[in-house]
């Protein structure tokens, strides 16, 4: 694997540790954790501002009331639901594999042997993922294409899982996450050499440039 270039901004990073980000963007998050270790201390940092702010909180006594509902959850969910998994080591993992966060919402461990669904774009397939809050997609951009112009709707966040593509924010391989928001109007191209394969969490439609992609987008749903 090659060395991440591009990585989540620090203000998303922090998000993520206040668990503030919405699940479509937090995915893609957990995701890359999995391989960039900078990236993991910048979230165990903002854990840890978190926690020392907390502490300098004076406490407040909880009601009686607000214990009673507590406990009752716990009693009805069981109190593991409560309990963290501890972080992810830094693994390096086959081009073809699926990050293990992925594992259980695709029930595969293989990019290649996913369902992969034409769109009416040229040389695009996606899949998409229901993580219950935004939009997540698996895409796939064939060798040598360029994806439609687009700026975005809100926040948008890409991780390349294999290949690589460019544009004119920079060029981006497996591992990089590409952090954008709505200002940023791009035109990912794929290497020529292999498909581009990335996780993309947006809160927000793409905004799409130009009538034809425009008039598709319901088709294509993104």
């Amino acid at each position: 694997m090659s060395q991440i270039e591009h990585h989540p901004t620090q203000e998303t990073l922090l998000s993520y540790a206040a668990g503030s980000l919405p699940a479509s963007l937090a995915l893609v998050v957990g995701c890359h954790l999995q391989y960039c270790q900078q990236c993991r201390s910048g979230v165990s940092a903002g854990e840890a501002l978190g926690a020392g702010l907390m502490v300098a909180l004076s406490p407040q006594a909880l009601s009686s009331r607000a214990r009673e509902s507590v406990l009752a959850r716990l009693d009805e969910q069981g109190a593991d639901e409560f309990i963290q998994e501890p972080k992810s080591v830094l693994v390096s993992r086959p081009q073809g594999s699926v990050p293990r966060l992925l594992q259980g919402l695709l029930q595969q461990d293989n990019l290649d042997a996913l369902p992969w669904k034409r769109t009416i774009a040229p040389g695009l397939k996606q899949i998409v993922l229901n993580c219950g809050e935004g939009d997540v997609r698996l895409l796939r951009i064939s060798a040598g294409k360029k994806m439609p112009v687009h700026s975005h709707g809100g926040s948008e966040l890409t991780m390349i899982l294999r290949g690589g593509y460019s544009d004119n924010v920079g060029k981006f391989n497996m591992g990089d996450v590409a952090d954008l928001e709505s200002s940023v109007e791009h035109q990912p191209m794929a290497d020529s050499d292999e498909d581009c394969i990335c996780l993309a969490g947006m809160d927000a439609p793409l905004v799409f440039k130009g009538w034809l992609a425009r008039l598709i987008q319901p088709i294509v749903g993104m």
